[in-house]
């Protein structure tokens, strides 16, 4: 019996500091092995994991990541290869497309 592989949308608005990142490197990676398919989408503090290379090696492993673009130049941040800047409209593209939604707050 095979089991259905879900899709998952991940927001993640806590800064790099908080114990949320870890929770959702350690969710990721054990969603990616059972095959499961994961976007996160960074808002508020929480796009400055786009500075974190622990962070951004989800990205290598077949993460799609997006983020808040507004979010992102109001604290200086600069666009990153494979990291979409976009707008909520985005969120809720990604919300739509989910079987499963998960926030860091």
């Amino acid at each position: 019996m095979s089991k259905k592989k879900a899709n998952i949308c991940i927001v993640l608005a806590s800064t790099p500091g908080n114990e949320n990142r870890y929770s959702l490197i350690k969710i990721t990676k054990a969603a990616l092995k059972m095959g499961h398919t994961v976007q996160i989408f960074l808002m508020s503090d929480g796009v400055y994991h786009l500075l974190s290379d622990e962070f951004m090696a989800l990205a290598d492993k077949g993460v799609k990541i997006a983020l808040c673009a507004h979010n992102a130049l109001e604290r200086g941040l600069e666009k990153r290869p494979g990291v979409l800047f976009g707008s909520q409209y985005d969120l809720s593209t990604m919300v739509a497309e989910s079987d499963t939604f998960l926030s860091f707050h």
